[in-house]
């Protein structure tokens, strides 16, 4: 099955990724903003219905351990760092 086009998300994405950015600046000031944007452009996408995603590690540490996660950038904003990020089966 192909998916042509953007869902409803994907053309929420662009407003979202500028509110969280600006967010984000309000607490790390410039600098934490160009340092998260690297970081950001240095995962690997994949793009997914229509969505553009970042490939991000799981560092789940039982079930099926450590995995590769995909989500959408404006996630990886909130995010106080990715080397202890864990996915929501592995956040109890």
């Amino acid at each position: 099955m192909s998916h042509h086009g953007k869902t409803t998300a994907a053309k929420h994405e662009d407003r979202i990724v500028s509110e969280m950015v600006r967010h984000f600046g309000e607490v790390y000031g410039a600098v934490g903003v160009r340092r998260r944007a690297s970081e950001i452009a240095a995962l690997p996408e994949v793009s997914w219905k229509g969505r553009t995603l970042r490939a991000i590690q799981c560092r789940g540490d039982y079930g099926k351990g450590p995995h590769v996660v995909n989500i959408p950038e404006s996630v990886l904003w909130n995010l106080i760092g990715f080397d202890r990020f864990r996915c929501v089966y592995h956040t109890r």
